[in-house]
C-alpha cells in the first residue's frame, strides 16, 4: 500500500520537475484547491482536477520562466496522520516580472484511495501579488472561501 508521505513526495517532485502527466495521475477527479483568502489573483475554492490542470496550473506557470525558478524545489513534511499531510515547500527565483519570488507555502493535503483529493494552500499573498502575478487577472473561484462554508 502506498503511504500518504510517498504520494506527497511524488507530488512535490513532479511539480519541481514540471511533470504534468505525473501531477495529473496523482489527483482525484474530485480534487479541490482551497486558497483561504478573500482577495488575490488566486483565492477561494477551485473544484475539480480539470479546473486545476486547465486553469490554475497554467496561470501559475505562465508567470515564471522555468529556467529562473522551480516551484516546490525544497519541501518538508511536517506531520502526517490518517489521510492528511501537513507540509511546507519553498522556491527561490525570479518571476517574469523580474522581481524575486522567494515564496514559502504551507500545505494541508488530504489523500483518499491513493489520490490527492484536497490541497489547502497558504502563502505570502503580498509577495505573490507584487512579484508573481503582475498584470494577471483574478482567476474567479468556483466558490469564495469562508470558514462557514468549509467542510
Amino acid at each position: 500500500m502506498i503511504q500518504i508521505k510517498d504520494i506527497t513526495e511524488k507530488f512535490y517532485t513532479s511539480i519541481s520537475n514540471g511533470e504534468i502527466e505525473v501531477i495529473d495521475s496523482l489527483l482525484s477527479n474530485e480534487f479541490e484547491l482551497i486558497v483561504p483568502m478573500e482577495n488575490g489573483v488566486l483565492s477561494g475554492h477551485y473544484k475539480g482536477k480539470k479546473r486545476f490542470m486547465e486553469d490554475v496550473l497554467p496561470l501559475v506557470f505562465s508567470c515564471v520562466n522555468p529556467e529562473e525558478i522551480v516551484f516546490c524545489k525544497d519541501f518538508k513534511i511536517i506531520n502526517s496522520f490518517n489521510d492528511t499531510v501537513i507540509a511546507m515547500t519553498q522556491n527561490d527565483g525570479i518571476a517574469l516580472s523580474g522581481k524575486p519570488y522567494n515564496q514559502v507555502y504551507l500545505h494541508i493535503i488530504t489523500i483518499e484511495e491513493g489520490k490527492i483529493i484536497r490541497l489547502i494552500e497558504a502563502f505570502d499573498s503580498s509577495l505573490a501579488n507584487d512579484s508573481l502575478w503582475g498584470d494577471s487577472k483574478r482567476l474567479i473561484p468556483d466558490k469564495n472561501f469562508s470558514l462557514k462554508n468549509f467542510s
